[in-house]
């Protein structure tokens, strides 16, 4: 039985579509709670990957600040099908 060359070939490749689907996105949210603005962020970030058609995996950082407002900041890893 003979092997076909492409065949192989496919089957190396198939690991790489795997990683090149993994995006990375990020949100911003402002609010004079604390708590609504992280949760603003995270809604933002989660919003981005859907629009792009994916699906959110994990929250890999988040940030906050004080100035006159609170300002949180949510940076997530989202896969693309």
């Amino acid at each position: 039985m003979k092997t076909r060359p492409y065949a192989i070939a496919l089957t190396l490749l198939l690991p790489l579509t795997a990683i090149a689907a993994t995006i990375t996105v990020s949100g911003h949210g402002q609010s004079y709670d604390p708590g609504i603005a992280l949760e603003d962020a995270r809604a933002d970030a989660v919003g981005k990957c859907s629009a792009q058609g994916g699906t959110p995996v994990e929250e890999v950082y988040n940030h906050m600040t004080r100035a006159n407002l609170w300002l949180a900041d949510s940076i997530w890893r989202c896969e693309l099908p």
